[in-house]
């Protein structure tokens, strides 16, 4: 009875998909033609934003981001769509913001990647 239990694979891999991980913030980010998902570790992301899994996030609904470069506090890309709330207390609020990816600066390549593909979709998405 408890001997034979099939594996479910909640968040399998999609054709053509990228993986990001941000090991300091322990966030994993997969981003594929359609999807930008967000999966977040450890305890203080526990705290801080509770254990929510995987967060997806289609492309074609995103209709901007802010980003801020890391310096004296981390960086974040934070992604906007219908529904979302901005954050307007600067990386206090985006760090709670599960629509946010924080990043030190040597996670700057992952993210300007991700931006790139926020920016194509949106492009696309206005034509």
């Amino acid at each position: 009875m408890f001997g034979n239990k099939e594996q479910v694979e909640l968040y399998p891999e999609v054709s053509g998909e990228k993986t990001f991980y941000i090991k300091k913030n322990k966030q994993t980010i997969r981003l594929d033609n359609n999807f930008l998902r967000i999966a977040r570790g450890g305890a203080i992301n526990a705290m801080l934003q509770g254990l929510d899994g995987e967060k997806s996030i289609l492309l074609s609904s995103i209709t901007g981001y802010q980003l801020k470069e890391p310096g004296a506090t981390v960086g974040y890309l934070q992604v906007n769509y219908p529904g979302s709330q901005d954050s307007k207390r600067g990386v206090f609020d985006a760090v709670k913001d599960e629509n946010t990816i924080t990043f030190l600066a040597g996670d700057k390549a992952i993210i300007l990647e991700i931006k790139e593909a926020i920016e194509n979709a949106i492009i696309s998405h206005n034509k």
